[in-house]
């Protein structure tokens, strides 16, 4: 008799999906560090690869989602550490694994509920996409007002302003138009609110411990909520742009679709 786990797969199954999640999630994230766009302000990277756990999350379930993420995002830390020292495996183990773990589980326990939202439950995640679509703008901003990074990078605050009217039309299209992703858009956005608050304060907790890689510098919690909204911000796109993956996914594999 084949053994199953609670979300309906068996164990063999779900473990390799785990294993391809934190395969792709850790190339894919690393192609973005290695040179297609890499902003690094602070400690925090640019991560698009976000959408990657996010459809594993939603195909298989919550615990292959988060689980794949917390491997994958320790493996890409590794080898950011040998690279470049911006990060260690001890910052990724407080910070970044579990925040990772904890969103995408959210995401998939959330997102692939049935529940049914309307009224007050729709206008909540819009709030928070307002703050997400803000929230680079912002971090930016304060990062040359302290002085972390030189004011000539000024001109991303230009982007940034274009990026937020996309995170906010994005929210609101889905909202209007594709109904049977709320409980999506839902689990994204809170699994990224609490996954980017644990990154931001995981961080501030690591530097009063041992100092920033590379700077030994000890952040305030300000700056731990700004490291929080460039994570939540710039992530949220690539969340937001899960559904039509999903979609052609579901078409080739309709056994996989729970949102029926």
């Amino acid at each position: 008799m084949v053994k199953s786990n609670r979300e309906g797969f068996p164990t063999a199954r779900r473990m390799v999906a785990v294993g391809v999640c934190a395969a792709l999630y850790t190339v894919v994230g690393l192609a973005t560090f290695l040179g297609f766009f890499t902003p690094v302000l602070g400690v925090v990277r640019f991560w698009p690869a976000v959408f990657v756990p996010a459809v594993f999350a939603m195909l298989f379930g919550p615990s292959v989602g988060g689980t794949g993420a917390a491997i994958g995002i320790f493996l890409s830390d590794l080898y950011v550490f040998y690279a470049t020292g911006q990060t260690n495996p001890l910052l990724s183990l407080i910070a970044g694994v579990p925040a990772n773990f904890i969103g995408f589980y959210i995401l998939g326990r959330i997102g692939r509920s049935k529940v049914r939202w309307t009224g007050w439950k729709i206008s909540a995640p819009l709030v928070f996409l307002g703050i997400a679509a803000l929230g680079p703008l912002v971090y930016v901003e304060y990062m040359i007002l302290i002085g972390m990074v030189n004011a000539e990078i000024r001109w991303l605050s230009t982007i940034l302003v274009f990026l937020a009217v996309i995170i906010f039309l994005l929210g609101l299209i889905g909202a209007r138009l594709r109904r049977e992703y709320l409980s999506y858009y839902v689990g994204g956005t809170m699994g990224l609110l609490i996954g980017g608050l644990w990154i931001g304060f995981g961080i501030w907790f690591y530097s009063q411990l041992f100092g920033l890689p590379l700077t030994g510098q000890r952040i305030d919690i300000t700056l731990a909520i700004y490291f929080f909204l460039w994570v939540f911000g710039t992530e949220i796109p690539f969340i937001l742009m899960v559904p039509p993956i999903l979609d052609i996914v579901y078409k080739a594999f309709p056994s996989l679709n729970v949102l029926r």
